[in-house]
């Protein structure tokens, strides 16, 4: 039985290149976060090959975007990830004044 490639991923490209300048990093300093080389990451970017598991877990642990938008372009979980980051830095900006006045 033959498995068909997801037409979404083949736009794998242009969702990590999205997700890169979302994030306002360079091809050099994306390389870094997913131990690559800056080639690597056009070749990735260019649909020149796709991303393994290791570098799609570094994306997602480190760039908080999911792998349901890296893999199919579905902009729930990504967006719904951001929203807790979100969240999570005004809860530590919040914590943060309540542990200020504590130590005055």
């Amino acid at each position: 039985m033959r498995v068909k490639r997801s037409k979404n991923l083949d736009d794998i490209g242009a969702r990590l290149r999205e997700v890169r300048i979302e994030n306002r990093l360079t091809q050099k300093e994306m390389a870094k976060i997913i131990s690559m080389t800056p080639g690597s990451v056009g070749a990735l970017e260019n649909n020149l090959y796709t991303p393994n598991y290791d570098v799609l877990r570094l994306l997602k642990k480190r760039l908080h975007v999911s792998y349901d938008y890296l893999l199919d372009g579905e902009k729930g979980d990504n967006v719904f990830l951001r929203q807790e980051n979100e969240h999570l830095k005004k809860e530590v900006a919040r914590l943060t004044k309540i542990v200020d006045k504590l130590l005055k």
